[in-house]
């Protein structure tokens, strides 16, 4: 809810937090709080206020008559450029003929509205689907330069958080040019905050690191047309005492998050669109609106924030009727056959994967155009007829005849030289006719900011769906933007990338809405866009190009930390592993997998009988506890050589534990389990889950028994001491034996009275 003292005194309150503002005599917008929720916010105000009786050395106040006021040290809900805050802003504007960049915004008056304030933009945002949103518009002028700036504040009390977003409208006759209108800005009077960030590259997503916020400036950015992996917009921040602060943003492009800390101790950070890679001109009565930014709270920590984010992705953001359903087994062509399919083996596959338990299957790259390899066909989507004489609905019908799922693998946004498409359109790419272009992965990219080019893809991805009554569609995309050209219809370069996110989710908005029960997963070569903008029209996305188990499982963790397990995919894909040459087990590579949305990508055709069987098992076992391993609580409990995970329901009734061993090493003793998820105040049955063993496997690395009735409190504090691991020369029957880059499952269920 939204409390209102006196009209300048905001308490955003959800169920466990406060955020609290006060509009300062001068009309900036001071930031007083946010945190664990105060029961009497104005009894605690005047306590609770930064006083101010002299501005610091050397600063520079707002005006003679208050010289106490220094924006630059003073914590606040926007900054801006001109009027002595020289920290990063959140709003830089030019203006006039010269390009004066100052602006003076002060507090003009505020609207509160009951649920959600609607987009004007089309950009995507959280959904009000608790029935419990209110909104808090809050309206500063620049009277000089008639500039109106809002900031949209939308509370959602049951699920704990609050989400903000940036206006801003020309009111007068002269013209503007938006230079940044960041989503969020977070000040605090802290010297010991940390932030997490993700990171990486392809195949090497959501690398995890923890940084101090000292003097100076840390940034973490996205300079290409997409969130990208070398950057995740999600963030983490911590303090001394525990408490976590979760942070995202609603959006697909090119985005920057600065964290800095001031001499004085003042921590600022700013988050939203990436301003080296935008600027927007603005006319009379003409708008720009920031994409949503998400933040939870809480002070209990990292793990609590993360539910309190994965409850909110979950609740709010998916708008996919699969929302709230659990998501399908899928066989994926890929690593099973790549460009070598065909109507018999797709048909083959399918029977295999309908044998090992799986649900549906998904023809991968290869089956349109002439396509034998990545250099071609990009564009022409229509069946390869070489390939699938009868056509792609044979094979779809076919498909459906086993009662599985009918999937296909789509790159919409790109465009082979070598393609029909390419000769009839060569104007629609991204770039120059007069010059060669730069490439990746041998394509282009079509100029989504054109209305004919997403109605193109619009109506051909649709016909292919409709003709072939596809089920689930992969949307990837496969290389970032270069040469910039399509601008020559805008006024401003700095228009084209965010007019390129705003077409693409325009093309994914409409073709969800005219198949509002189709399942969408959304990649990026792996994880290059991996966001809460893709998840408004998507169901799930894929976390990596790379399957190895090993490097699977901190991606996973990492990702865990920002989005739910049911919007995380991962697949079992053959070993060694195409990517690493690793060679792994087939119950680590199942065990890994399977905390989140679980898939396969292998040729069933290839599988012995017993492997076939133990693959079964694993699907069996996957769908006895899939609402859980999809939709629980998720806790990193370790990280090293030993990786430990936990997956529990919401009453605690059962947890599901990964002990993941990355090197045997010689001469080791006792380890212990600790499971933080524990209740308790209940007694547990842990068992490990038992699997299929070819005989080869069976005399290498036989299966240990374990097997413990204990109560929740000796779990969770005193942790279960686990059978001795051979270490050295020594084998006695009973103790485990696991190899390098080896794996078990530990099912722990509540005893009931």
């Amino acid at each position: 809810m939204i409390g209102i003292e006196s009209g300048s005194i905001f308490h955003l309150a959800t169920v466990n937090t406060s955020y609290i503002m006060h509009i300062l005599p001068s009309g900036h917008p001071e930031h007083i709080y946010y945190g664990r929720k105060l029961r009497d916010v104005q009894s605690s105000l005047t306590a609770i206020r930064e006083k101010k009786y002299t501005a610091p050395g050397m600063a520079t106040y707002i005006s003679e008559e208050d010289s106490t006021t220094a924006l630059d040290d003073t914590l606040l809900e926007f900054s801006s450029e001109g009027k002595g805050d020289y920290r990063t802003p959140l709003v830089s504007i030019s203006w006039g003929k010269s390009g004066e960049r100052t602006g003076d915004f002060r507090f003009f008056g505020y609207r509160k509205h009951n649920g959600i304030l609607a987009t004007n933009d089309r950009l995507p945002q959280a959904k009000d689907k608790t029935g419990d949103a209110e909104t808090l518009e809050l309206i500063f002028d620049d009277d000089l330069r008639a500039v109106e700036l809002r900031l949209i504040y939308t509370v959602f009390p049951s699920l704990d958080a609050i989400t903000r977003r940036s206006i801003i409208t020309v009111k007068g006759k002269n013209p503007v040019t938006v230079r940044s209108l960041a989503s969020s800005q977070l000040d605090f009077r802290s010297s010991d905050m940390t932030v997490t960030l993700f990171s990486g590259t392809w195949a090497r997503e959501f690398r995890r690191t923890r940084k101090t916020i000292e003097e100076g400036t840390i940034i973490s950015e996205s300079r290409r047309m997409a969130s990208s992996a070398e950057a995740n917009p999600g963030f983490i921040l911590e303090t001394a005492d525990n408490t976590a602060y979760i942070c995202n943003l609603i959006y697909s492009g090119p985005h920057r998050a600065s964290f800095s800390q001031t001499a004085h101790g003042l921590t600022h950070i700013v988050w939203g669109i990436n301003p080296d890679m935008f600027s927007w001109p603005l006319k009379t009565g003409e708008s720009f609106e920031s994409p949503e930014a998400v933040m939870v709270c809480s002070p209990e920590g990292l793990w609590a924030a993360s539910e309190k984010m994965h409850a909110f992705v979950d609740s709010a953001v998916i708008r996919s009727v699969w929302s709230s359903r659990m998501r399908p087994l899928m066989l994926n062509t890929w690593e099973g056959a790549y460009y070598n399919i065909s109507e018999k083996r797709i048909l083959d596959m399918a029977k295999g994967a309908k044998e090992m338990g799986l649900e549906g299957i998904i023809v991968d790259d290869g089956w349109f155009g002439a396509r034998r390899n990545d250099r071609t066909s990009a564009g022409d989507w229509h069946a390869n007829t070489m390939k699938f004489p009868s056509g792609l609905f044979e094979v779809s019908e076919g498909v459906h005849r086993m009662g599985l799922l009918f999937g296909l693998w789509f790159e919409p946004e790109a465009i082979s030289g070598k393609s029909l498409l390419y000769k009839q359109h060569p104007d629609w790419i991204i770039g120059r006719t007069d010059e060669e272009n730069a490439k990746g992965r041998h394509e282009e990219l079509l100029d989504l900011t054109r209305a004919d080019v997403r109605e193109w893809i619009i109506t051909t991805v649709s016909s292919v769906i409709d003709r072939c009554r596809v089920d689930y569609l992969r949307w990837d995309m496969s290389r970032h933007y270069s040469d910039l050209f399509s601008y020559r219809e805008m006024e401003d370069y700095g228009m084209f990338c965010h007019k390129y996110i705003m077409g693409l989710y325009n093309v994914l908005e409409a073709i969800g809405r005219r198949f509002p029960g189709l399942y969408i997963e959304t990649s990026a070569a792996g994880g290059s866009r991996f966001d809460l903008g893709m998840l408004c029209y998507s169901a799930s996305m894929w976390l990596s190009a790379d399957s190895d188990p090993v490097e699977r499982s901190s991606m996973i963790a990492n990702a865990a930390m920002l989005y739910p397990l049911s919007v995380i995919e991962s697949s079992v894909s053959p070993s060694p592993n195409e990517m690493t040459h690793r060679i792994t087990d087939r119950e680590t590579r199942f065990n890994v997998a399977s905390f989140g949305v679980l898939s396969y990508s292998l040729d069933p055709s290839s599988l012995s009988k017993i492997e076939m069987a133990a693959f079964r098992q694993q699907t069996e076992f996957y769908k006895s506890y899939r609402m859980l391993l999809q939709f629980g609580t998720f806790h990193l409990e370790e990280d090293g050589n030993r990786t430990i995970w936990s997956v529990a329901s919401r009453d605690k009734g059962t947890i599901l534990l990964l002990y993941l061993q990355k090197h045997v090493r010689p001469n080791t003793t006792a380890e212990k389990l600790h499971i933080s998820q524990a209740d308790p105040d209940c007694d547990y049955r842990i068992f490990s889950r038992t699997h299929l063993l070819t005989d080869q496997e069976s005399s290498s690395y036989p299966q240990e028994s374990e097997c413990y009735t204990v109560p929740g409190d000796a779990m969770k504090y005193a942790g279960i001491s686990l059978v001795e691991q051979v270490s050295g020369t020594e084998y006695n029957e009973g103790m485990r034996m696991l190899g390098d880059f080896s794996s078990r499952l530990y099912i722990i269920r509540r005893i009931e009275d």
